[in-house]
């Protein structure tokens, strides 16, 4: 496709659709548009003496507070009043907040008390307060406590249904908290250091606060002030008011967190395969919290060992793309949400980056907020082996909040370290500007980013590489009838890879998708409430000017009054055709068949102390091929201490055309050679081919086909996938004291693969079958990981653990020109699963221990 033509045809196209999807948001029913809620308020009671944070209340200063009741549900039927009373009273002191609940229970027999690690949201009766003591209406801290007495805390920057989405559990406060079962129900005692806490130094404060409880028996949420569905994408911004916090002054938050630890390894010797070796070592690190300000923290952490995280799950990826895996470790989750930049379906900041070449010898981060509403971040790490820095590492987020929800900011990163591809050193900067502008009472808004990114080379045959990517989308943010319409815009050589993720770039995108409440989200008939969500994406490639497709998700979920709930989803790809520009590996696009998904699931009653989730999907696409998944989530809180989750996963693809390799064939005295290896001509040697019987074919198919060389063809070569996979996890978690826990994770991973009918891809739209194709690439992986934890908090902020971990993978793959022999890809389920445990495992042994000081 032309550009001219492409100008004149494909740009009115996005540009007629873009306004259509823009007139349909605008015209949708707005509701209570121009409506502003009256926000609810709760006195603050100020005491001189110190209180005792033991579950009772039993102080005087308890009963002259202001009382918060009139809870409201959200579960199950939004609005009504809640089945059981419950009476919240603030108080604060010189150094502290505290938070007194008494939740009243008709049944106090069956409040359940059940155990569980920190931050662990789990089936028990729940008390949670969310403090926005910023007053920014946008991030909150969140505190809770079950009746067993476990904590939780988190930070809160986004909403969602029930008391938990949109929290960040990473952030951990020391605080303190009590939990007492009565015969009238159960009482909360919190105690909430001001050091805990950023807010102004205003001699006047009104802080924003939410109150929520959790009665999992009658699968009941009820909170104070109450936040509908409709408005809960802001729901921070729909906070209660606390008043009357006079004359308190932020508390300086220094916390020094030393560890030492020592490691044992179990491997198998290289040097006599099938002999134990091991490894021992002794370390030591820390990690130190300094409040630089009432409203600026600095972190940093000094040789941090993340031993006691749970292992990467282990996946079948046969995607041109690489993996990406969710963080874990704890000094990149705490705070991320400050350094979110969403570029699209990427971020400019992908924290797993830092410290998976080498290992992190140091890292700092400084966050914080002025009293103008300008919040910042700054980043900076360094890795290498033995302390000698290879890689160094550096970010800048800022945002400014315009108004009570608009906002704009910007982001930085910078890197220098050794080129992945060849030698010397990579040096690349990338950055933008996002903004998210809300109108009309904040149910309208104008969001989008423009970025950069520049990547140079010390290296003299590489240029340096610029690239920008944006977006604008127009945005309904509440009502029945929710969704956006907008533009994506990426160049082809927009690539944040080195600090951040990004799995495709080079194309041009209209996005649009609308979310309906049926009922005004409110019950009908059998149901409790309904939704059904439609979504749509064209893309168009921004270099070649080539259709990419028309996708579209039909979505909808039902929840039933008995509390099942079930969903139902209809994936079009390709409706009309489109290319696919990486499945190649880099020579060129490729017509990708369309394909219709279909998927179900149910979820069962979560009043019970079990739920079970089965889902099934069916995949057709227009070429004949198929595929199909099956799987089985099952948790079960098997009493008080114990509480155990399963999932089952298996997944079929038949005949399914896929890439097999990029292959090497030249023409020699009238025959025909591969390539040993699948590489181009230019890195082959004359003694790195071999003759092979193309049976007369190949003339024919390459006559069409442009040479790489004289005499020489690079092309790539397809075939019917066949695959099989099987996933089977175990979790379990026996919990002693709220304190003290042992956690449990096993994940067997079976997979295997088998390609026939081959084909070369004559031209984007034109394969040419091959059978005489003499490479087999046939596979199987194998993979069984497991961890144990002991976690002991020995006092708030200080932690023992000791750590199991043991790993067992191989992928085997047949010698693609070696003598035929028998297929991997033939074992039966119960020899692999022998396999599995015949190879020779690597164990990890460690004991960690951490100690906080606090100042």
């Amino acid at each position: 496709m032309h550009s001219d033509s492409f100008e004149q045809e494909i740009v009115p196209f996005i540009v007629n659709r873009l306004c259509v999807c823009v007139v349909i948001l605008f015209l949708m029913p707005t509701g209570l548009l121009f409506a502003q809620n009256s926000l609810p308020s709760v006195s603050a009671y100020q005491v001189e003496s110190s209180i005792s944070v033991d579950g009772r209340l039993d102080e005087v200063v308890w009963q002259q507070a202001e009382a918060v009741s009139g809870f409201r549900q959200f579960e199950p039927r939004e609005g009504d009043n809640a089945s059981q009373s419950t009476e919240v009273r603030v108080l604060y002191g010189n150094g502290s907040i505290y938070i007194g609940a008494i939740l009243y229970d008709d049944e106090p027999q069956k409040i359940e008390q059940t155990l569980g690690r920190r931050d662990e949201y789990n089936r028990a009766d729940w008390f949670l307060v969310s403090i926005d003591s910023y007053f920014d209406r946008r991030t909150a801290y969140s505190f809770g406590v079950n009746a067993a007495g476990v904590q939780f805390d988190a930070f809160r920057t986004g909403g969602g249904g029930g008391p938990t989405p949109g929290m960040d559990t990473s952030w951990d406060a020391v605080w303190y908290s009590s939990a007492n079962v009565t015969d009238q129900g159960w009482i909360v005692e919190m105690e909430i250091p001001y050091s805990m806490l950023r807010f102004s130094e205003e001699e006047l404060q009104t802080w924003g606060i939410h109150f929520s409880r959790r009665i999992p028996r009658q699968g009941e949420e009820s909170e104070w002030p109450l936040i509908p569905r409709t408005e809960r994408e802001n729901l921070v911004a729909r906070f209660g008011r606390l008043t009357e916090i006079r004359n308190i002054k932020p508390r300086p938050n220094i916390q020094v967190t030393p560890y030492s630890l020592g490691r044992l390894n179990t491997y198998e010797s290289e040097t006599n395969p099938g002999e134990l070796a091991t490894q021992s070592s002794m370390d030591v690190g820390g990690d130190i919290k300094i409040g630089l300000g009432p409203n600026i923290t600095m972190d940093a952490t000094v040789n941090p060992d993340f031993g006691q995280v749970e292992s990467d799950p282990a996946v079948l990826n046969l995607t041109a793309f690489e993996t990406f895996y969710d963080e874990r470790r704890p000094f990149f989750l705490e705070g991320a949400s400050i350094y979110e930049f969403s570029v699209g379906p990427g971020e400019l900041l992908y924290t797993r980056r830092i410290g998976a070449s080498d290992p992190i010898i140091g890292a700092t981060k400084i966050s914080g907020r002025t009293a103008k509403g300008l919040s910042f971040g700054v980043l900076g790490a360094t890795t290498g082996d033995d302390f000698s820095p290879t890689r160094n590492s550096g970010v800048a987020r800022m945002s400014q909040q315009l108004g009570d929800f608009s906002s704009a900011g910007g982001m930085l990163t910078v890197f220098d370290g050794p080129n992945k591809q060849d030698e010397g050193r990579i040096q690349s900067l990338s950055g933008g500007a996002d903004w998210d502008l809300r109108m009309l009472d904040n149910r309208y808004g104008i969001e989008g980013f423009t970025a950069f990114t520049h990547r140079n080379w010390t290296t003299e045959n590489r240029d340096a590489q610029t690239g920008f990517a944006g977006k604008m989308w127009m945005r309904k943010r509440q009502g029945v009838i929710n969704g956006f319409a907008g533009v994506d815009v990426f160049s082809d050589q927009f690539n944040p890879n080195e600090l951040g993720q990004l799995r495709e770039n080079n194309f041009i995108a209209t996005l649009s998708e609308i979310e309906y409440q049926i009922n005004g989200g409110q019950p009908f008939g059998s149901f409790q409430r309904a939704n059904v969500n439609v979504f749509g994406l064209q893309q168009f490639s921004y270099q070649e000017k080539l259709d990419l497709g028309l996708n579209l998700d039909i979505e909808s979920q039902w929840i039933l009054e008995s509390f099942q709930q079930f969903e139902v989803g209809t994936s079009f790809e390709n409706i009309f055709g489109g290319y696919d520009l990486y499945e190649t590996r880099g020579l060129g696009p490729w017509a990708r068949p369309s394909s219709i998904e279909f998927v179900s699931e149910l979820e069962t009653d979560d009043r019970r102390n079990w739920e079970v989730e089965p889902e099934v999907a069916y995949t057709i696409t227009s070429d004949g091929g198929r595929g199909y998944s099956m799987g089985l989530r099952a948790d079960w809180d098997a009493g008080s201490r114990l509480s155990l989750s399963g999932n089952l996963e298996g997944e079929w693809e038949n005949n399914v055309t896929a890439w097999v390799s990029n292959e090497s064939f030249r023409s020699v005295d009238g025959g025909w050679q591969i390539g040993q290896e699948s590489a181009s001509p230019d890195q082959l040697d004359n003694d790195d081919y071999v003759n092979f019987n193309d049976e007369g074919m190949l003339n024919n198919i390459l006559s069409d086909v442009e040479p790489y060389d004289t005499g020489q063809y690079y092309v790539p070569v397809f075939g019917g996938r066949d695959t099989r996979s099987l996933d089977f996890t175990l979790r379990g978690t026996v919990t002693f004291t709220p304190d003290l826990s042992l956690q449990l994770y096993s994940q067997l991973f079976l997979a295997r693969g088998h390609f026939e009918k081959f084909r070369i891809l004559q031209n984007p739209d034109q394969l040419a079958g091959f059978d005489p194709y003499p490479k087999r690439n046939d596979f199987t992986l194998n993979s069984l990981q497991s961890n144990v934890v002991l976690r002991w908090e020995y006092r708030p902020g200080s932690t023992l653990f000791l750590v199991w971990t043991q790993g067992r993978s191989q992928r085997n793959q047949q010698n693609p020109l070696a003598p035929q022999t028998p297929s991997p890809y033939n074992r039966s389920i119960g020899d692999r699963i022998g396999d599995t445990f015949d190879i020779f495992p690597q164990n990890v042994f460690l004991a960690k221990i951490k100690y906080t000081f606090l100042y």
